[in-house]
């Protein structure tokens, strides 16, 4: 990692699976299917935290090749203009200065437990403290980055609770 510029949430597309399911996942099955995913942390479904790989390590979880449909480019407008170089430059990437984090769901709508969420709060709250960053600019939605994928799908379709998940964020770090 070069550095932490953002937090980007996300949701595994796999209901009712824990944490160590998904690490386990991205340990295991992403390498032997030879292709790239990862993220530095998974919250479970009873607002357990695990940790994927260290901080400071890149994990795959937002680089696209593809275009957004809004902007034209590869990246989002806001994701270049919070990242910079690493959204906007070819030989850089969003997961170079970016922390992903899953979030793990109970339904297809992509719903989380109420533990789930009070565990995500504290736990963005605490990295927004360490790395300096604002809650209201610097935690992103994946879709907030790529412009095209519904992830994390619930707060991509209820982008009031999303506003309001970030302002938790906010008021637990004050």
């Amino acid at each position: 990692m070069a550095e932490v510029k953002a937090i980007v949430i996300h949701w595994p597309d796999a209901k009712n699976k824990s944490a160590q399911w998904l690490h386990d996942y991205f340990d295991k099955a992403i390498p032997m299917e030879r292709r790239y995913g990862s993220a530095h942390y998974v919250v479970g479904l009873d607002g357990e935290i695990v940790q994927c790989i260290p901080e400071d390590e890149m994990a795959y979880h937002c680089g696209t090749s593809l275009k957004d449909p809004a902007s034209g480019k590869v990246y989002t407008n806001l994701a270049r203009e919070i990242l910079g170089d690493f959204a906007d430059k070819p030989y850089l990437s969003p997961n170079n200065a970016t922390l992903g984090i899953e979030v793990c769901h109970i339904d297809d709508k992509g719903t989380m437990s109420d533990a789930t969420v009070r565990s995500l709060v504290k736990f963005v709250s605490e990295l927004c403290v360490k790395y300096g960053l604002d809650p209201s600019r610097q935690v992103l939605r994946h879709y907030d980055i790529v412009g095209y994928k519904s992830c994390p799908k619930y707060w991509c379709d209820n982008p009031d609770k999303w506003v309001q998940f970030l302002t938790e964020v906010e008021e637990w770090r004050a």
